[in-house]
């Protein structure tokens, strides 16, 4: 009985054990890389001319930019954006936002955001913003 008892605790040990942790070799560098998918769009019944850019920035609560990226030929409204962010600049004591811009093709600014729309960097749940014409528009 005492063997059978020793067999069972000796197999509930092993399976309790934690697999492996691979090997920091085997790592990409691409696996401290994700993205934010999100869609922008503005209420007005207007489209911007051919070369108009929008840009995206995933800032921190001081306003520090984490990740930036600028999205040209765009087709739309609503434009969607993947925006790239190293994980590795993500603080779990940290808050996060979105802020963005959009400018017509001689880079005036036509649109912004003007709340900052917090975002959970890891999160799944694609982000809307909603942009506002840049007169009305005050980046907090």
């Amino acid at each position: 009985m005492r063997q059978l008892l020793s067999l069972f605790l000796a197999l509930g040990l092993v399976a309790c054990q934690s697999a492996p942790r691979p090997k920091a070799a085997t790592l990409s560098p691409a696996s401290t890389t994700t993205a934010i998918l999100g869609q922008a769009t503005y209420l007005e019944r207007i489209r911007l001319a051919p070369g108009a850019t929008l840009d995206v920035q995933l800032i921190d609560e001081e306003g520090n930019t984490i990740a930036q990226q600028s999205f040209a030929e765009l087709h739309g409204p609503p434009y969607d954006f993947a925006l790239p962010y190293d994980t590795t600049r993500i603080l779990s004591t940290h808050r996060y936002a979105l802020r963005a811009t959009l400018r017509n093709a001689s880079g005036h600014l036509e649109f912004a955001t003007d709340t900052r729309v917090a975002v959970t960097p890891g999160g799944t749940q694609r982000v809307e913003l909603r942009l506002v014409r840049a007169a009305a528009a005050n980046p907090r």
